[in-house]
This record gives C-alpha cells, sequence and structure tokens, in this order.
C-alpha cells in the first residue's frame, strides 16, 4: 500500500498528469498528439538551441546576420529628413556623375590604344579630367539647389556631412543605389 497515493473506490491507485497539454487544439477539442515526456522535451530544446552547421552553413548565417545588421544601421543613419530630403533631391534629377565609372572604364580602355595611336592615351587624359571637372561643377550646382530646397522645407537644420553624403549618392549608378530611389528623374519630392 503507498502511504502518498490518492486512492480510488476501488483500492487502485490514479495517476494524475504531470505535463501540461499544448495550447493547440483540434477544433474537435482533442490534442494533436501525446504529451511529449520530459526527455522528449528537453532534448527538442537543446537541438533548437545548440544546433550545429557545416562551415558553409555557418558562413551563410554569419553573412545574413551581419548584412541584416548593417541594413539596420544604414536605415537608422539615414532616417534624417535632411538625408532623406538630399536623397530625393539627388534622385529627382539627372547628374552627369552617374555615367562617371562607366565613362573613366572607357576612358581608360583608350589608354591601351597608346601603341596604336600614341595620340590616344593624351587625349584620353584630358577628356577624363575634362570628364571630372564636369562632374565636380554639377555637384556643385547640386549643393547650391539644395541647399534652397532645404532652407525652404526644414528651416534651421544643419548641413553637416550631406554635401558628401549627395555627392556620393549623385556619382552611384542610379540602379546601385541603396536605399533604392523613391522619386523618378524630374519628378516632384
Amino acid at each position: 500500500m503507498a502511504i502518498f497515493r490518492r486512492g480510488t473506490s476501488d483500492g487502485s491507485t490514479a495517476t494524475t498528469p504531470t505535463t501540461p497539454e499544448p495550447a493547440v487544439r483540434d477544433p474537435s477539442g482533442r490534442k494533436p498528439g501525446p504529451t511529449p515526456s520530459r526527455k522528449e522535451a528537453e532534448a527538442a530544446r537543446r537541438q533548437r538551441v545548440t544546433q550545429t552547421y557545416s562551415k558553409k552553413e555557418s558562413r551563410a548565417l554569419a553573412s545574413r546576420q551581419n548584412r541584416s545588421e548593417r541594413m539596420q544601421a544604414m536605415a537608422a543613419r539615414d532616417n534624417t529628413p535632411a538625408k532623406a530630403l538630399m536623397r530625393d533631391h539627388v534622385d529627382a534629377r539627372f547628374s552627369i556623375g552617374e555615367v562617371l565609372l562607366p565613362a573613366l572604364v572607357l576612358i581608360l580602355a583608350t589608354s591601351f590604344l597608346n601603341t596604336i595611336y600614341p595620340r590616344a592615351a593624351a587625349i584620353g587624359t584630358v577628356v577624363m579630367y575634362a570628364y571630372v571637372l564636369a562632374v565636380i561643377f554639377d555637384l556643385f550646382l547640386m549643393w547650391r539647389s539644395y541647399k534652397k530646397v532645404l532652407a525652404a522645407r526644414l528651416p534651421g537644420t544643419t548641413t553637416k556631412g550631406l554635401l558628401f553624403y549627395g555627392a556620393n549618392r549623385a556619382i552611384q549608378i542610379r540602379r546601385f543605389r541603396i536605399p533604392q530611389p523613391r522619386v523618378k528623374r524630374g519628378e516632384k519630392y
């Protein structure tokens, strides 16, 4: 006879369930399956916590985590109203700086023609410097117009760091800009 067991009317002992039932049930009111034992539940928890990955899987997981952290940090940094206005201002206009990189690649390719056409390298160098000066002049015009827009829309806002932010965005190829452009060329923002 067990001292601490609850007895039934016929003298046998009844057992009570030791683990709570899961919260998810069928519409019929039944459990989806038997309640897992403590050993099974702990093993499932350990497997979720301590998963082992191959080198390739762990690199991919770390890469995804790093990318998401970088994107969150960039979003936090770029979410000021002045920077959003700068992005829209740059994206709404055509800048000759957008094609700077492809143009410089073509100009560099002409320098390889030096053996066939000796003047090609000299002409390519002059064209490259002229193009870079045109891009700088275009950035100057963009900055001047942006300061007017900023003073009208967000008076009293500092322009610290916005010149380089706008210049960097203006010389990027439009397709590769991050964050993606919200406005089309020529559109009001």
